[in-house]
This record gives structure tokens, C-alpha cells and sequence, in this order.
């Protein structure tokens, strides 16, 4: 009997169906596959962050995100995982009834439970989050509002400004040894001294603030860039200098390109527009990684462009888009500047990163989420991941704070922000490459027997499932195991055996991998036997 062995997972998700490098796979979610071991395993779980019980402060989740996940035996094959399938809570011993759902059928909750007495801090969509030299991350949403989330994770509403949707936020310096945080409304700019005054009395305190001439737009993204804080404002750069110096037309674009995003590298301003004409088809968000990324346009996009050479890379599995602030390293940006005696500032600056964070929305259904795409070694490839899976109707803002990722998102009426979660891992799914069947003479339809999974013992709790799919068409249907059970779940063992026998020439693997609490399974390697 022949065999498909797939023992190599860290290829990310390939740029075909049925092929790729070593270790690439169709499609994946929640997987962690920039390890030290090649394997396959849960990466951890999204929370909400700034909820707020009617007694008092509260970070847990909604309760809603629980489900059972039974391994008593069903009496019909069950329809493929539900994409948004995030972390179970499986029972520890078998029951004898029927299971009602014996896939993981957990879709993330982006709101609070309201039958919890849970709210929720935020009152609009986060733009752009700030890390601050306070110590504190400053988020700015789309309605005006201004949140400050300290170091244990708690948020609090700080400000309400009057003048609208916050289109542009950073933090800059003053030669004279203050500091600031900026943020720009529709034609407005603003500023507050850090740490400042804490009932925010300080805004524009300074005569001549704020500034009001800047040019309406939907964007107003600003950086630091050549020792100075640089705004995009509609098609011109508007700017402040260390001197506190201001214009708002440091840079006149050429007519019919909109600046909306920047990124500051080797001490230069690169701006990325859109056409007035065609704003759909723009750079919708750029950074500077190990290597120069953008996103354009609202298929998913991905380009490497450094302003000598432009490489389309790959388009996120789903399409969609990402918002300017909706982009960051998975490490703080760090800086090398070179300085010369006889200079009278820095000549040259390096910025160090090394794997790009993208927020995905507007994507297909089980597509949307947190992307990454890099490496975290030298001798790794580089490879596009889905690290959270996470539908929403838009997500806003992205970044890294202490190890711990930040995003924003909008579902319906409903607005949070989830945070990376420490103690709880999410459920896994990994889709394979396609199996081919291979040629034979007389022609003859493979038959598809069992499939085997090698981990390591596996810890109570968690489980391991096998779908699959056969000649490309249908939903993915569950493989069962010896006895009728839909999982493997013994508590220690390292293999698991799942019946398949069908026909067919093309078969499409998936194992779903359901942890419990902060454990997960690991799988080293998977084979599939067929009829050769």
C-alpha cells in the first residue's frame, strides 16, 4: 500500500493548491508554524480587552465563546468545521448520546455577552494606536474618541474631541524638551503634552494651537521622518518641525495622487497615494519589515517595493484590504543612526524590523483576520501565516506592545479591541496541498484507506480531528476512527488512526486541532495510505 507523508509544516500557506515549497499547505488558520520544532500546533487565542462589568472592571471574555465538543459517536458523516472555528472546550470522557456538533463550531464573538452585564469601553473604531513614551498605548477611533490602555491591559476613554473622526495620530518632540501626541480631526490638528495634565485641560494649550488649515481628507497619517513629524494632508505633506515649526504644505504631490499612508526609511518620507480618480486601486498601508511591503488595492494585494524594484508577493487568501494603521512588526521598530562629528544632525538611519502584522478585513468568509508574512530566522523561509483568524466587518488598527498584538475592529454596531491571550491557545485548522492519485495502467480510481496521525502523547483535554475532501468539490467531511469516534482524544497516546475508504484522484486533507485551556496537540507528521 502506498503513502502520502506530510512531515514538514512550516512553509506557510502556498502560493498554489497542489504545490509548493517544503512544509507549505493550501490554507490554514490559528497555526504556529515559526517554532524551533517543525510542527504542527495552536497558536494562542484572541481576547477582549476594555470590557467593563456592571460592578466592576473586567478583562475575561464573553462566556458565549464556549462549546462542547463531544467525541460520542455520530450516525452520519458531518459537514467541514466552521471557518470562523476558534478555541473549544471539549468534554473529558465520552457520552453516550449522539453529538449535536462534533466539529468545532466556535465562531469568535467580537462583542461583550450582554447576558454577562458586560459593555464595553469603546464608542468607535481605533484608527491608529500610539505606544507613548509615558508608558502608556493610546488608541484614537473614528468618531472623535481618545482611549489610554496601560501596561496591565486596562482601558479608559481620556478625551472626546469635538471636531470628529481622528484621521492621523503620533507622538513627536519639541526642542524644547517636551513632548507631545498629535492627532489630526478632518482639517484640524492637535497636541498634548505628556504626561501633561490628567483631567486633559492641557489640549492646545500652547498659543497658536491648534492648527486649522489642514486639507480634508480620509486620511491623515503622520510619522517621523528626517527630524520632523510628517502628515499626510489630501496632496500635500504637511509638517512639524523640532523647532516647532509648522506648514501645512511641506510637499506639493503631483496633481491627482492622494498621500494616505507613510513610511519613514533611511530618514526619507515614502508616501504612499492613491488616484483621486481611482481610490480603490492605491497603496492602502505600507512598512518597512525585514524587507518593504505594501498592501494595494481591496483584493489582498501584497507587493515588495523598495523605489528601485516592485514584485507582486502574494494576494491574502480572501482578498480584502487593510487600513494605514492596520499594519506593524511583530517586534518594537528599533532604529541605528549614523553621525558624523562634523555634522550637525544624523546622516543616515536604519530601521530594524523583522516580521510584518497585517489587519485583513472585507475578506471571504474564514479568510479575514491577523496575516503575518516574514521570518523569524534567517535560515526560515519567508511565508505568509493566518496567526488569528478573526472575521469582523472591518478591522481598524494593529500593533505590538510588550509581545502582546493589539487590533481593532468594528462588528456591526459593536467596537473592542482583542488582545493576544497568554493562557488560552485557539483551535487550529490546517488545510494540506492536493494528493494526487498517481497514473496507473489499466486506468483505475485510487482508493483512499486511512490516515494516520503521529504526536506527541497528547495532553488531556485536547484533540485531533481529520476531514477531507475528495475530486475538489462537496464540503470536507469527517474521517472516524475505530469505534465511531470522531476524534482522537486519548489522553497520552501518540497515534491515531482514521478511516476514510473512498475513491477518488484528487484528495484534500484537513486536520483540526483542538486544544484545551493553554495545552494544545502537536503533530509531528501525518500519512495517508492509498491503493497503488
Amino acid at each position: 500500500m502506498a503513502v502520502y507523508e506530510i512531515d514538514k509544516f512550516s512553509g506557510g500557506i502556498s502560493d498554489f493548491e497542489d504545490r509548493g515549497i517544503p512544509g507549505a499547505f493550501k490554507h490554514g488558520s490559528n497555526l504556529d508554524v515559526r517554532k524551533q520544532v517543525d510542527s504542527l500546533s495552536c497558536r494562542q487565542d484572541l481576547i477582549d480587552e476594555g470590557l467593563i462589568g456592571t460592578a466592576s472592571p473586567s478583562l475575561s471574555p464573553s462566556p458565549s465563546a464556549s462549546v462542547s465538543k463531544s467525541p460520542s459517536p455520530s450516525p452520519s458523516a458531518s459537514p467541514s468545521p466552521s471557518p470562523g472555528s476558534a478555541s473549544a472546550s471539549p468534554s473529558p470522557s465520552a457520552s453516550p448520546s449522539p453529538s449535536a456538533s462534533p466539529s468545532p463550531s466556535h465562531t469568535p464573538s467580537p462583542s461583550p455577552s450582554a447576558s454577562a452585564g458586560l459593555t464595553t469601553v469603546f464608542e468607535g473604531l481605533i484608527h491608529w494606536f500610539v505606544e507613548a513614551s509615558d508608558g502608556y498605548t493610546y488608541g484614537f477611533d473614528n468618531v472623535g474618541n481618545i482611549y489610554r490602555r496601560d501596561a496591565d491591559g486596562y482601558w479608559a476613554r481620556v478625551y472626546n474631541d469635538p471636531g470628529g473622526a481622528i484621521k492621523g495620530a503620533a507622538e513627536w518632540y519639541s526642542e524644547t524638551g517636551a513632548t507631545y501626541l498629535y492627532w489630526a480631526t478632518d482639517t484640524a490638528l492637535h497636541r498634548k503634552r505628556l504626561p501633561g495634565r490628567s483631567d486633559w485641560n492641557d489640549v492646545d494649550e500652547d498659543a497658536g494651537w491648534p492648527k486649522t488649515n489642514l486639507t480634508s481628507a480620509d486620511w491623515h497619517m503622520m510619522i517621523e521622518a528626517g527630524g520632523a513629524l510628517v502628515i499626510a494632508n489630501s496632496p500635500w505633506l504637511a509638517m512639524v518641525g523640532y523647532d516647532d515649526s509648522y506648514t501645512n504644505e511641506a510637499l506639493d504631490l503631483i496633481p491627482g495622487n492622494i498621500a494616505k499612508t507613510l513610511v519613514e526609511r533611511n530618514g526619507r518620507s515614502i508616501i504612499g497615494t492613491v488616484r483621486a480618480s481611482n481610490p480603490d486601486r492605491g497603496v492602502n498601508a505600507a512598512i518597512d519589515s525585514e524587507v518593504p511591503l505594501a498592501q494595494v488595492g481591496d483584493d489582498g494585494e501584497l507587493f515588495f517595493a523598495n523605489m528601485t524594484d516592485s514584485m507582486p508577493i502574494k494576494r491574502f487568501p480572501g482578498g480584502g484590504k487593510v487600513n494605514p494603521g492596520g499594519v506593524c512588526n511583530e517586534i518594537e521598530q528599533v532604529n541605528f543612526f549614523e553621525w558624523e562629528q562634523t555634522a550637525l544632525s544624523w546622516i543616515d538611519k536604519q530601521s530594524v524590523g523583522n516580521m510584518s502584522l497585517w489587519a485583513v478585513w472585507d475578506a471571504d468568509a474564514g479568510k479575514g483576520g491577523v496575516y503575518s508574512y516574514g521570518r523569524k530566522n534567517k535560515n526560515h523561509p519567508f511565508v505568509m501565516n493566518l496567526d488569528h483568524l478573526f472575521d469582523a466587518d472591518e478591522l481598524g488598527a494593529i500593533t505590538s506592545v510588550d509581545g502582546i498584538t493589539l487590533v481593532s475592529y468594528r462588528d456591526g454596531a459593536d467596537f473592542g479591541v482583542k488582545a493576544t491571550d497568554l493562557t488560552t491557545k485557539a483551535t487550529a485548522v490546517y488545510e494540506g496541498l492536493d494528493l494526487k492519485s498517481p497514473v496507473k495502467k489499466p486506468a483505475q480510481v485510487t482508493t483512499w484507506k486511512y490516515a494516520e496521525v503521529f504526536c506527541k502523547p497528547l495532553p488531556t483535554g485536547t484533540s485531533i480531528e481529520f476531514w477531507y475532501k475528495r475530486n475538489k468539490t462537496g464540503a470536507f467531511v469527517q474521517a472516524r476512527m475505530e469505534g465511531d469516534w470522531t476524534s482522537f482524544q486519548a489522553d497520552n497516546e501518540w497515534r491515531g488512526t482514521f478511516n476514510v475508504g473512498i475513491e477518488a484522484e484528487i484528495f484534500e486533507p484537513r486536520v483540526v486541532l483542538n486544544p484545551y485551556g493553554n495545552t494544545t496537540p502537536e503533530i509531528h507528521r501525518t500519512r495517508i495510505y492509498f491503493e497503488d
